[in-house]
């Protein structure tokens, strides 16, 4: 509470300074010239498949800049705690390796990088824990269902565009150097980064590589207990983190362009602590206390290669065309899990992931009764290997030494996905402030599994099998300029998904591809919105969505999944605001509300579960920067307690029906933070307080996890109190 009070007054006397300065201080100089420079607004390349500014979007679209990045990125921080404090449709971050259950509107999110997609069929959901925030230079977000890029954006797309070549000098670099402690300053709860970056700019030839390693220690929750490793989607805690990215552009002639890109990501636990399993044999409830003495021999972790190719043609026949070929192989492995009691043999999965594919965009600008029309239009593959299987450990100890059998077994069966998709887009000008956007895209998927043995029939063979679906799907959006800085828009689009075929085959007893229900997942999406962009004045948007399908995934604590059919639907609203004044002054906000239900087994509305809709989010934050290079920064994040879909689910189990929807009734909490920088040897320092209260708490993920597998070790405390300190020099 101290520190929390001490954070509040330097804060108080920063702006209290600097407001005594602006009223006292020197008269402000004469600005050099009369002409206002015109900012264009952000660019977004993930709604259209082409470049597009904000205004020009019938949809909700969100930049984030790499100044917002790097003061939101402390040095144990993910992706996805940014993503979840800078977007108002996005739900909490888990705190762990995964991103599962952090949906946007309801529905999962495309997340790409470099236009190139992270989400397959199988879905290992740690998208968001694939590359450093210090890799980053912007990120694109456009809510809501789209079909442009194929399978998997039904709740929008998260686009992580990472950092270039500084095309301004022939040679730069960027040295970063970060620590993160818990409050009390513990030698083991320490995270260090080292970061650095080195490019080169020429006329025809341009390259940059970066290289980021983080080493994370242990972490404490509010209560100063150090906090258990997670039996499920695994934690953050304890990991060595190394990321390479680099990139070369080759400026072939005035029209064309060719580039190289690749990336090595490899995140890796190496823990003594394990989850304190004492209350299986006492009847009790878990410490949730992290116990030493965890002896495992391959411990969870995360490594990937991806590579790709960009080329570009801006006059080929008249037109510009866009032609993109990747490949990526990802290895994720899972915590052990099933553990019941000592000499009880339990896994431990890993997932192989082998994906490729080549993408073309040609876009045409044409002229129809006098009017602009622009036509995008391309074809699209991709193919996808997934193999995964388990280890099966002899555990003892009350759980913290795990010995391998040498056994092994497959999880599901081998599965093969296949794309082919082909769209048309049109933008047209129908007046000079509104412009009308409709498309089309037809999507092929066929999926072939090899014959496998079923996790809980090991003895029955299920042969192998192979099945096919298409669809065309729609979207038409309008947007209507007030004026020069406001727009109205209203869209209507669809979106699809295909379930994660092995996932759904891997715990089950007699289920073959065909009579397991898979099929493609069509999202209808419906949009209303309204947002001002002032270059230097009030920022704000206002969004109504609404969205529905036919089926529902569900997922059961016994481990299985189901392709349900049965309708489903999800509305809300956001919005978001910031407005500067006084010249180095800003405040502002998000809010993301979101409700949703499904049919159940009863046949009535049931509302969904806190994996599937956010609770409702709420985000506050006051700053102060000047051209100095000075600033400081308050934020707030607010999660509203709810407990509609828990009594719901309560309702059903009363009647004597159940399904898969388990809900936890969520407990609301409130953290804030104070992140502020300053200028110290030709160098920028960052500082910052996460949770300056040291809230004892329990995340969204942690309280829905705990219902949704029955197990109650999984409602495991969030972080406390935190300090992170940086220093980063460019030259």
């Amino acid at each position: 509470m101290r520190l929390s009070q001490f954070s509040l007054c330097f804060l108080s006397v920063a702006i209290s300074s600097q407001l005594y300065a602006e009223e006292f201080g020197p008269a402000s100089k004469e600005p050099e010239s009369s002409d206002q420079t015109i900012k264009l607004s952000p660019i977004v390349v993930t709604a259209t498949r082409t470049p597009k500014t904000i205004a020009e979007v019938a949809g909700t679209v969100q930049t984030i800049q790499g100044e917002e990045i790097a003061q939101q990125a402390g040095a144990s921080r993910k992706v996805a705690d940014v993503l979840a404090q800078l977007v108002p449709s996005l739900a909490p971050s888990s705190g762990t390796t995964s991103n599962y259950g952090q949906t946007m509107r309801g529905r999962n999110v495309l997340v790409m990088i470099d236009g190139v997609s992270q989400t397959g069929s199988r879905d290992v959901a740690r998208q968001l824990n694939s590359i450093s925030p210090n890799m980053i230079d912007h990120i694109e977000v456009v809510s809501g269902a789209t079909s442009i890029y194929g399978s998997g954006a039904t709740g929008g797309i998260i686009n992580i565009i990472t950092k270039r070549a500084d095309k301004s000098k022939p040679v730069s670099f960027q040295t970063k150097l970060g620590l993160t402690s818990a409050d009390n300053f513990r030698r083991d709860s320490l995270a260090y980064q080292v970061g650095q970056t080195a490019s080169f700019s020429h006329d025809k030839m341009d390259g940059f590589l970066g290289v980021d390693y983080t080493s994370r220690g242990s972490q404490f929750d509010g209560n100063g207990d150090r906090i258990s490793l997670s039996p499920w989607q695994g934690s953050t805690m304890d990991t060595d983190t190394l990321d390479v990215n680099g990139r070369l552009n080759f400026n072939l002639t005035d029209k064309q362009s060719l580039s190289f890109g690749a990336q090595y990501y490899n995140d890796e636990q190496d823990t003594e602590y394990g989850p304190d399993y004492s209350y299986l044999q006492t009847g009790t409830q878990p410490s949730y206390k992290a116990i030493k003495g965890w002896s495992l021999d391959k411990q969870p972790f995360t490594e990937r290669y991806a590579f790709n190719t960009q080329y570009q043609n801006q006059d080929f026949l008249g037109q510009i065309l866009n032609v993109e070929a990747y490949y990526r192989n990802e290895k994720a492995r899972f915590v052990p899990y099933g553990y019941s009691k000592d000499g009880v043999n339990v896994k431990q999965s890993q997932s192989n992931v082998d994906y490729a594919g080549i993408r073309s965009t040609v876009q045409s600008d044409l002229q129809v009764a006098e009017r602009d029309l622009k036509l995008t239009y391309g074809l699209d593959y991709d193919w996808e290997k997934d193999h995964q299987w388990a280890d099966f450990y002899t555990p003892s100890h009350n759980g913290l030494v795990y010995t391998p059998t040498g056994e092994k077994q497959g999880s599901g069966p081998d599965t093969e996905i296949q794309n082919i998709g082909t769209f048309v887009q049109s933008d047209y000008a129908l007046t000079d402030r509104l412009n009308i956007q409709a498309g089309v895209r037809y999507q092929y998927v066929q999926a072939d599994t090899d014959s496998y043995l079923t996790a809980r029939n090991p003895i029955t063979l299920m042969a192998a099998d192979s099945t096919d679906a298409d669809k065309f799907l729609f979207n038409l959006g309008a947007v209507y300029e007030l004026t020069d800085a406001q727009q109205v828009y209203a869209n209507f689009s669809q979106g699809y998904s295909y379930p994660d075929v092995q996932r759904v085959l891997r715990d089950v007893a007699a289920y073959t591809l065909t009579t397991s229900g898979i099929a493609p997942i069509t999202v209808n999406s419906y949009e209303l919105g309204w947002r001002l962009n002032q270059d230097d004045g009030l920022n704000l948007g206002l969004t109504g969505f609404y969205n529905t399908s036919d089926k529902v995934v569900q997922f059961n604590a016994d481990r299985s999944v189901n392709v349900v059919d049965t309708d489903q639907r999800i509305y809300g609203a956001e919005a978001t605001v910031s407005y500067p004044f006084m010249e180095n002054y800003k405040v502002g906000g998000t809010l993301g509300y979101t409700r949703g239900q499904y049919k159940d087994a009863a046949d009535h509305w049931h509302e969904l579960n806190a994996f599937a809709v956010s609770p409702v989010k709420g985000t506050l934050f006051a700053e102060w920067n000047n051209d100095e290079g000075y600033g400081i920064r308050a934020q707030m994040q607010a999660i509203k307690g709810t407990d509609e879909a828990y009594k719901d689910d309560q309702a059903l189990k009363a009647a004597g029906l159940t399904d898969g929807n388990s809900a936890a009734e969520i407990k609301g909490y409130t953290t804030m933070d104070v992140l502020a920088h300053f200028p110290v040897a030709k160098g920028r320092v960052d500082f910052g307080v996460y949770n300056v209260w040291d809230k004892q708490y329990k995340n969204v993920f942690a309280q829905q996890a705990a219902v949704t597998n029955g197990n109650s070790l999984l409602a495991i405390p969030a972080e406390g109190r935190t300090f992170g300190l940086s220093y980063t020099i460019n030259y």
